[in-house]
């Protein structure tokens, strides 16, 4: 069972995807039009320590996880006026710089946990690890090209911060605010520097014990706001040489004095190029999310359709666009999932604290040998930010998750992060 979990690029604090749904879910703002460059440089500071332990209810499978302090830093210039100007206005310039590094404080367990570093050969984790990159940006009125090191929140590529170290890419990429209400993205990225990896390695794909290497990911993206409670958006990515994936995204937002409604509709189409694999597989999903007051509720479907699992390439990378995102996935051929979600700020009693419960359960897939098979996973995530003025930028978070499946491995997972930001 390969091990998934959809983050929210939030490095200051949280690393689990449900906070991204019940947080975002009220949101009408598609983009931001004037986040396509800051207007000042900004530098981020981060510690980050995360214990993470995975129990498997059978005495046959070792136990995975591991301890691991990490001190990373991250810088975002703002851009900087160059003598050439076109119409009237001036070209800009700017240098985007990132360091990870991660020690890892527990003793070697000799079984890969994906959060660190990994010798298949040695069977051994790695004692620490270094993950750095940069990125030149030029720019044009609402227009802005980069190139190297990117952070992207798009289907394929999004950066997964559920466990230490962040996944990043590296490519180019264009962005434009068209319109007021159209956005562009256009891009071409290379390579892929999984969570649990130091360098940078071409995007791979994995099927029946064949592995397949791409050169690239050619992909475009269009959001639009179709009013001021409407949005939409359409993604087309072209893994040359594996598969084409297809998106499109509708959401809503209906608010009222004592509550907000939120709808989300989400459509994937995946299929091979007529090359090695054998991919055809649509993903539908829908999610309505209401919040009144402190509580946030949520109901979520969704359903693998065609004649093959949902295809997500080698490295753990998260499909964060999903609907129904979590641990195990729920993405197997024909799989149908039904999740539900409670959430509840405690401000009015205790400021910074937050926790939400997550149940999901899927069925009508079936294991390898023909079996009809369902499973189920269950969250807890308690979070904690420090309102102390002395403590501004601490915060804690805890993860509970139990999966069980009919047929395949049960197990149970703690995770505990302590998380410090300062920005500067």
């Amino acid at each position: 069972m390969e091990d998934y979990f959809m983050p929210h690029f939030k490095v200051q604090y949280f690393a689990f995807p449900i906070l991204f749904v019940l947080s975002s879910a009220t949101s009408t703002t598609l983009f931001a039009a004037n986040a396509i460059a800051p207007i000042e440089d900004e530098w981020k500071f981060t510690l980050k320590n995360a214990y993470i332990n995975r129990d498997y209810d059978y005495s046959n499978l070792k136990d995975t996880g591991s301890w691991s302090q990490a001190a990373s830093l991250f810088h975002t210039s703002k851009m900087h006026d160059t003598p050439l100007q076109i119409f009237d206005k001036p070209m800009t310039i700017g240098v985007d710089a990132s360091v990870q590094y991660a020690i890892r404080l527990s003793s070697d367990k000799h079984i890969a946990d994906t959060v660190l570093p990994f010798d298949s050969q040695t069977q051994s984790q790695a004692s620490d690890f270094l993950k750095y990159g940069a990125t030149i940006k030029l720019g044009y009125d609402k227009t802005l090209f980069s190139i190297g090191e990117l952070w992207l929140d798009l289907p394929v590529t999004a950066v997964d911060a559920s466990r230490q170290l962040l996944t990043s890419y590296w490519g180019t990429n264009l962005k434009s605010q068209l319109t007021d209400q159209l956005y562009a993205e256009i891009g071409r990225i290379e390579k892929v520097s999984p969570r649990n990896q130091e360098d940078f390695y071409k995007f791979s794909f994995t099927s029946n014990g064949v592995t397949q290497y791409s050169d690239g990911l050619n992909y475009i993206d269009l959001r639009y706001q179709l009013s001021p409670s409407l949005k939409g958006e359409y993604y087309f990515g072209n893994l040359e040489n594996l598969y084409n994936k297809h998106y499109v995204g509708l959401e809503h937002a209906w608010k009222q004095p004592k509550f907000v409604l939120s709808s989300k509709f989400k459509y994937f189409n995946a299929k091979d190029d007529g090359n090695t694999f054998d991919i055809n597989a649509q993903n539908i999903g829908l999610l309505e999310t209401l919040k009144i007051k402190n509580h946030t509720f949520g109901l979520g479907y969704q359903q693998i359709i065609g004649e093959s699992a949902y295809p997500l390439p080698d490295g753990f990378l998260p499909e964060t666009y999903f609907i129904n995102w979590n641990t195990t996935g729920f993405f197997k051929e024909d799989e149908k999932s039904y999740h539900f979600i409670y959430g509840y700020d405690f401000k009015n009693y205790i400021s910074g604290l937050n926790a939400i419960v997550k149940y999901v359960y899927g069925n009508s897939f079936k294991t390898a040998s023909g079996e009809k098979n369902k499973e189920s996973e269950s969250n807890l995530i308690i979070n904690y930010a420090f309102q102390q003025p002395y403590l501004k930028g601490l915060a804690l978070q805890y993860i509970r998750i139990d999966y069980k499946i009919k047929h395949g491995n049960d197990f149970g997972e703690d995770r505990l992060f302590v998380n410090y930001t300062k920005k500067f």
